[in-house]
């Protein structure tokens, strides 16, 4: 018979069969996996990281709009201002305007 059974070769040859080797190094599926998880937490915490920055750059401008229009003891004049003194804390607390005049220059 021309197309007896062939007992199995090496890899390659004509009648052989592949040995299929399970993979435990670099490419095992433990090390996807851990490859993995590191991947999704450096993502989130440069997403949190990004809030935060955001957050305090926010509150920077504002506070510092705040201080060129000597507006802390009024009503807060925009959103922003707004925003940054109740993430902050602060606000008018009882204070008037009326003792508090609006003068560009420093009193000695």
């Amino acid at each position: 018979m021309a197309h007896e059974h062939q007992p199995p070769g090496p890899p390659g040859t004509a009648g052989g069969s592949r040995k299929v080797v399970p993979r435990n190094g670099i490419g095992g599926t433990k090390v996807r996996e851990y490859v993995m998880t590191g991947v999704a937490t450096v993502i989130v915490a440069l997403f949190f990281s990004g809030v935060v920055t955001g957050v305090i750059v926010v509150v920077a401008l504002a506070i510092r709009r705040e201080d060129r229009r000597y507006s802390l003891v009024r009503e807060a004049p925009d959103r922003m201002s707004r925003s940054a003194r109740r993430l902050t804390g602060v606000g008018r607390r009882g204070l008037d305007a009326e003792f508090f005049p609006v003068t560009r220059e420093l009193v000695h």
